[in-house]
């Protein structure tokens, strides 16, 4: 049998890296990921074809737009907010 040329402390500390890599990588993806909603201008409203309140657009969190407190709110990622305005 082969000696290991890892001593279980530096096994452990690769461990301890390789977790905090995936824990910071998930939650950066939840970050880019989570929704933000912002108004729909009055003016805007008009010009949608189909109307607004008739569309059925969906992402991963749920309705594109979507009614909150009697205004009209288009709801994307914070990915698409960055890099689609």
């Amino acid at each position: 049998m082969a000696a290991s040329n890892h001593s279980p402390s530096s096994v452990s500390r690769v461990r301890r890296i390789a977790l905090g890599l995936f824990l910071a990588l998930a939650a950066l993806e939840a970050y880019v990921l989570w929704p933000v909603c912002v108004p729909v201008p009055n003016e805007q409203l008009a010009d949608f074809q189909p109307p607004i309140s008739e569309r059925e657009d969906a992402f991963l969190f749920g309705r594109v737009f979507q009614l909150k407190d009697g205004q009209w709110q288009q709801c994307k990622t914070r990915f698409s907010r960055i890099f689609f305005s």
